[in-house]
């Protein structure tokens, strides 16, 4: 019986202690990236992938943004981000499943956005369903962990510490471009306690 995704027994309240000022400080600046690309690239189409408890989402102007569409192994982290931003209406579409088995359409995306969990997933495969997903002229935007990994507490957050593998961004790159995606831009955002973070994005061809 294959094992279950330790991501599913973390409650909300624990995983945003986790991410947030009191653990490794890391929800902040992931929502900044994602609110720059969104005011930079204005997509009118947005994925995002590992969607947690909307961090974010704040950012996301449904004058703009005509759908935004989350998926997250953890029911009680949808049900946390449908509440919260419950002011997108019809606009924000969220799901409870995993990212490797979500069956969306293809080229229907303007943007996706991958913070932090590409680490957790076949990279190879994952690369090339993302890549199906953009639309031509698309973006990904990824943002990966930069080691050391911020400590976790907890059993439970310990076994997800034990399932992730860390990506280089020299390994994300070979697996982008074998899945026909163009780099456009990288860089490092520094997050708590000189921990950082690699940004990158990586745009379909028209």
């Amino acid at each position: 019986m294959p094992r279950a995704n330790p991501w599913t027994l973390v409650p909300a309240a624990e995983y945003e202690r986790h991410m947030g000022p009191e653990g490794a400080d890391q929800l902040r600046p992931l929502a900044a990236v994602l609110g720059r690309a969104c005011a930079d690239l204005r997509p009118r189409r947005l994925l995002v992938l590992g969607v947690a408890t909307g961090n974010g989402l704040e950012h996301v102007d449904p004058k703009v943004t005509e759908r935004v569409v989350g998926v997250d192994v953890n029911i009680q982290y949808v049900a946390v981000a449908r509440q919260r931003f419950a002011r997108l209406g019809p606009t924000l579409e969220l799901y409870c499943v995993d990212l490797e088995k979500v069956d969306l359409p293809p080229a229907s995306f303007d943007l996706v956005w991958a913070g932090l969990v590409l680490e957790y997933v076949d990279l190879a495969a994952a690369a090339s369903r993302i890549a199906g997903w953009l639309a031509p002229g698309g973006s990904l935007l990824v943002a990966l962990q930069h080691p050391p990994a911020a400590e976790a507490a907890g059993e439970r957050l310990r076994a997800v510490g034990e399932a992730m593998r860390l990506v280089s961004p020299e390994e994300l790159a070979g697996h982008l471009a074998a899945a026909g995606l163009e780099p456009r831009q990288a860089y490092w955002v520094e997050a708590a306690r000189g921990r950082l973070l690699h940004v990158a994005r990586w745009r379909r061809p028209k």
